[in-house]
Parts: C-alpha cells; sequence; structure tokens
C-alpha cells in the first residue's frame, strides 16, 4: 500500500456534546424528571377538598393525605397554636391546602 494513499474510514456521528472547557466530550443533557405530581392539574376533581366554616386539623390532614402533625405545623407557622383535636376557620385551612396543592371549596352542608 502506498502512504500516500490514505482513505478516511467514515465516522459515525457522536452522540456526545464537546465539554465547554475543552475536556472529554459529555453525553447530552437529559431532561428533568417528573413525578406523579407533577402531571396532575390542581383543577382536577382528585385534587378537590370541601370544607366547612371549622374543620378539626386531624380531618384536614386525612382530606389531604398528610400526617396530623404537619399540618400543626403549619397551622403554628401561620401564628396559630393548636392542636391537632383542635379546629381551624376556613381561611386558615384553605391556605394549608392551597400550598399542598389541593383546591378548598367552601362546603355548603345544612
Amino acid at each position: 500500500m502506498n502512504p500516500d494513499e490514505f482513505t478516511e474510514f467514515p465516522q459515525k456521528p457522536l452522540d456526545t456534546q464537546p465539554s465547554p472547557a475543552g475536556g472529554p466530550p459529555q453525553p447530552p443533557p437529559r431532561p428533568p424528571k417528573r413525578t406523579s405530581q407533577d402531571l396532575l392539574d390542581p383543577g382536577e376533581p382528585g385534587k378537590r377538598v370541601a370544607i366547612g366554616d371549622y374543620i378539626a386539623i386531624e380531618e384536614l390532614a386525612a382530606l389531604l393525605n398528610l400526617k396530623a402533625f404537619r399540618v400543626v405545623a403549619e397551622v403554628l407557622a401561620l401564628g396559630q397554636f393548636k392542636h391537632a383535636d383542635e379546629l381551624i376557620d376556613f381561611p386558615t385551612a384553605a391556605a394549608i391546602a392551597e400550598k399542598h396543592g389541593y383546591v378548598a371549596e367552601k362546603a355548603d352542608w345544612d
């Protein structure tokens, strides 16, 4: 074979991107992970809770699928000192529900 005759092999496209600092090539960036919570729209029926004028913290925690102590901590952060068996008013309960991705609706129970 003559050394002047050089045939290049066809190069396949790289599955990597060059590093910005000039280092070795890096794999392409991954898309951000999505969780099932990202797929739920707050307006869906499963994300709505009906709350009366007053609700016990334990009941609100059960509606929101939370532990009661978490709801107590959030009520405390809002400036109210309550136990898990005490009642909170609708605006407080609605604020906590919205923080967790639920839409609070005023229940009209007679």
